[in-house]
């Protein structure tokens, strides 16, 4: 029975990052549900803002190490979640990619929340980040 639940879950992690370097490399660009427009720089920061990531995800480390150098969470509220080994962040990051309309087998990190809008991959998210803080 365990020997299924490891198979199951490195299947699970080798789909999650396939599918995150698909859509990385595929569309850069934020995607938004039809209903809601992208937030631009002149309109209303964010309350908060969620950052999911994995720990082995090598854009993820790119957007991670932008934040850290750019002092970005000392100038806006930004939560970072793991999701290849915590369960609960994993169901959360699929929630919100549903809430964007985004299919399951399409879903990937890095994927940034800003509370309406789903953006994914390392250059959409620090291009986001950049307009927020100037």
């Amino acid at each position: 029975m365990s020997s299924r639940l490891i198979i199951a879950s490195l299947l699970f992690i080798a789909a999650l990052g396939l599918t995150s370097y698909v859509l990385i490399n595929h569309n850069r660009q934020p995607i938004s549900t039809p209903a809601t427009a992208t937030i631009t720089a002149s309109q209303q920061q964010p309350a908060e803002l969620i950052f999911y990531y994995g720990d082995t995800c090598p854009h993820c480390h790119i957007v991670d190490t932008y934040i850290k150098d750019n002092g970005i969470s000392q100038k806006l509220k930004i939560t970072q979640k793991e999701v290849y080994n915590n369960q609960e962040n994993a169901n959360e990051l699929r929630d919100k990619a549903q809430q964007c309309g985004i299919p399951i087998n399409a879903l990937g990190v890095p994927l940034l929340w800003n509370g309406e809008d789903c953006l994914i991959g390392d250059q959409s998210i620090i291009d986001f980040l950049n307009e927020q803080i100037q």
